[in-house]
């Protein structure tokens, strides 16, 4: 058993209704930050962007109310800043995915007569915009379309609140596309959509209940192309047509309650959380919601354009993973049966281990431990699940979305999410069931009820000591095997933590000495002379969304072994002055590319190299130059916050480099003062004496009072609380170069 931790959805409600006042940070919260494609990115609306949106939603929320644009149909965010046109408001969405996914149940007011189907194509309807008249914060959405036809949003974690106000005198309809089952009954509308998850095939149901505050003067229903005035159809393609007398009612409001297992409970988390249609009581719980969030971390000094691209990056890291389960503790589980959670805890979905294991899963072990602790045992509740549907399974989902493993990109991710959130803090789930799936899925070839693969070439990689022909995957497996390793050590597990110790070490199997590379080789053991690159999840891709010479570096936990094989830190430091002359060039060069998870820990490599002050100098360049408070402030796909975690490290002073491994990297902090609000009551300050734009580099530091010149802090030093304080200079210093102040090599690692 375990202890219960405090409710999300009871926390939400509490904070709303006053019990909690923190400092007021949202107004440093700009929603577009990361929706226009960056300067000088040309590599396409995939990658362009963050693929955020700009709607509402609720801290963790399962319902996020977003506008869906029209070129943005190619992406999870459904809006791209450049569109002049919206084709719907949502329910659901994803943060940062360059890929179609969610974007469930859209609403679209129109003045329009609708004569026919607005199935075929409901795109016709679009609503013409423009940004001046658009207002977003967190959890609120308003746009005023260039027809007149205003629309506001707020949520609460599972449910909605609308009003669109039309023109007085006017037409007033509202359509509403369910997808697969729509009644209308009194005021309400209900329905379901089978849909499937992004990235693949794999079904799921969403259902949904709407009530309105105003009657319909009329209803009609549609079914693929036809009309019809019953109130209740099914089919493919099918949804409501809803007219209002704007005379008497020009604004029409409505309270939406969406859920994973039934309209029933989709109506009981509208009456739990959204029971009335007072808009601004609502809007105010989002806010003070948001509010407890962002406060888990404040900032002094500064600048407010720097404020804002902090509390937004903030921000994002809370979007995601985010809700599966009711406001009864129900949820659909990996094997399609209805599951309850225990009471205190919550299931979550929407949880990429590809991209979060980096940074995004240390950040919310640290700041939220109790609700990341809800993360790791969602991931343990799907992996047994799975196993028992298939005798081959068990292993952790690669790519969890809804109740499905999407398989989406490649490597074994989860693990290194389990141990890094194991190691800062994040204990309080079945972690002996977790090492069970770990170890499952590290060492048995096996495959999910979604018909994946826990680790592509898996058998290769236990015989040979790589994959064949594919060096990211290899890697992948490396590091997860470290972080395995790490976290079978905290357990106890000797056995464990000896085999994945080993193994970790394979990555050495593919290092070329003559060109200084990873290459990739073929099964006989000969060196593989192809160095294709920059694909996105096929096995065949050598380098995945990233070239040679970006991947070479992706061996965290082993940084001093490389830096020898490169020929010693004189010769490394030097390769990454180059490889950091240009910051976000894209996936297929030499060059680095900050835009996207493979470089996130390489500028910390430099501190491994006994040159500290140029990753102090690299990481200020890459703040400056990559990172704005406008709609063009992310330089890449911010893939559920991991791109924004990464800046809310860079701007605390720190990054946890190793995988699975408690412990950070030190750099020089952005703000001349943060304080880190823990759960456990304690803070950790960190003070950067004479911060600013200029002066990134560390003179002294001190930690918890005492001279410190290692440019490594092992976390057990802060885990309950602390002070870092810096001195820093516009000239960089000799401050952690000495060997003895290098940080742990694989070997000397300590749980």
């Amino acid at each position: 058993m375990f202890a219960i931790g405090i409710c999300t959805a009871a926390l939400f409600q509490s904070v709303a209704a006053g019990a909690v006042k923190p400092t007021p940070l949202t107004q440093f919260v700009s929603p577009f930050i990361g929706t226009d494609p960056s300067p000088g990115s040309m590599f396409g609306i995939a990658f362009d962007t963050g693929n955020v949106f700009p709607g509402a939603v609720a801290p963790r929320g399962m319902l996020a109310w977003s506008p869906d644009t029209t070129t943005a149909n190619k992406i999870s965010s459904g809006y791209w800043y450049p569109d002049q046109f919206i084709e719907g408001f949502s329910l659901t969405h994803f943060s940062g995915r360059g890929v179609v996914t969610l974007k469930d149940l859209p609403f679209m007011p129109t003045l329009q007569p609708v004569t026919t189907s607005p199935g075929p194509n409901f795109s016709r309807f679009a609503l013409a915009f423009s940004h001046q008249h658009e207002q977003a914060s967190p959890g609120y959405y308003r746009v005023k379309a260039d027809n007149g036809i205003e629309t506001e949003l707020t949520v609460s974690l599972r449910a909605g609140l609308a009003q669109f106000s039309f023109l007085a005198g006017g037409p007033a309809t509202l359509m509403m596309r369910a997808g697969s089952a729509v009644t209308i009954s009194g005021n309400e509308v209900s329905g379901y959509r089978n849909t499937a998850i992004g990235g693949g095939k794999r079904p799921y149901t969403i259902y949904f209940s709407a009530r309105f505050e105003q009657p319909f003067q009329s209803v009609r229903t549609w079914k693929d192309e036809g009309l019809s005035t019953e109130t209740a159809v099914s089919g493919d393609d099918c949804g409501a047509i809803l007219a209002f007398d704007p005379t008497t009612h020009p604004t029409v409001r409505v309270r939406v309650g969406i859920s994973y297992v039934s309209v029933e409970n989709a109506r009981a988390n509208l009456a739990a959380e959204i029971p009335d249609w007072n808009f601004a009581a609502a809007r105010a719980k989002a806010e003070a919601a948001w509010n407890v969030e962002l406060n888990r971390i404040q900032v002094a000094g500064g600048d407010d354009a720097r404020k804002r691209v902090f509390y937004t990056a903030l921000y994002h890291c809370f979007i995601h993973p985010n809700l599966l389960d009711d406001v009864n503790g129900q949820y659909p589980g990996m094997d399609e049966k209805i599951h309850s959670v225990e009471p205190g805890r919550h299931q979550y979905q929407n949880i990429p281990g590809w991209d979060q294991y980096r940074s995004l899963s240390p950040l919310t072990a640290i700041l939220t431990p109790r609700e990341s602790s809800d993360v790791m045992q969602s991931l343990v509740n799907y992996a047994q699940q799975d196993a028992s549907v298939r005798s081959d399974g068990g292993g952790l989902a690669r790519w969890q979305q809804v109740n499905r493993n999407s398989g989406g990109m490649v490597g074994d991710g989860p693990p290194i999410i389990i141990a890094s959130s194991h190691a800062f803090g994040a204990t309080n789930f079945d972690t002996q069931g977790a090492l069970a799936a770990m170890h499952l899925g590290a060492s048995q070839p096996g495959t999910t009820s979604d018909g994946f693969e826990v680790r592509k070439g898996l058998q290769d990689y236990l015989t040979l000591g790589y994959v064949p022909d594919a060096v990211s995957v290899s890697l992948e497996y490396s590091n997860t095997d470290y972080a395995l390793a790490q976290f079978a050590r905290a357990l106890g597990d000797q056995e464990k933590y000896s085999r994945y110790l080993k193994s970790a070490r394979n990555w050495t199997n593919l290092f070329h000495a003559e060109s200084g590379l990873l290459r990739p080789r073929n099964a006989d053991g000969s060196w593989h002379t192809d160095l294709a690159q920059g694909g996105v999840t096929d096995m065949k891709q050598t380098f995945v969304e990233a070239s040679p010479e970006q991947t070479v570096w992706m061996v965290n936990f082993d940084l001093p072994r490389l830096i020898d094989r490169m020929g010693g830190p004189a010769k490394a430091t030097a390769r990454l002055d180059r490889f950091f002359t240009q910051l976000n060039a894209g996936m297929r060069s030499e060059f680095a590319y900050m835009g996207n998870e493979p470089g996130e820990g390489i500028p910390w490599i430099y501190n491994f190299a006994g040159a500290p002050a140029r990753a102090q100098k690299v990481v200020r360049r890459i703040q400056d130059e990559l990172f704005t408070d406008q709609p063009s402030g992310l330089p890449g796909n911010d893939d559920a916050g991991s791109l924004s975690s990464w800046y809310v490290f860079s701007a605390l002073g720190f990054y946890p480099m190793i995988p699975g491994f408690g412990g950070l990297a030190v750099h020089s902090p952005l703000f001349p003062q943060a304080t880190i609000q823990l759960q456990n009551g304690q803070t950790i300050q960190i003070i950067g004496e004479h911060a600013t734009a200029e002066n990134c580099y560390v003179q002294t530091m001190t930690l918890n009072g005492r001279d410190w010149r290692s440019s490594w802090i092992p976390w057990s030093l802060l885990a309950n609380g602390g002070t870092i304080h810096f001195t820093l200079g516009n000239k960089a210093s000799a401050w952690g170069t000495a060997a003895s102040e290098l940080p742990p090599a694989i070997d000397a690692s300590q749980p």
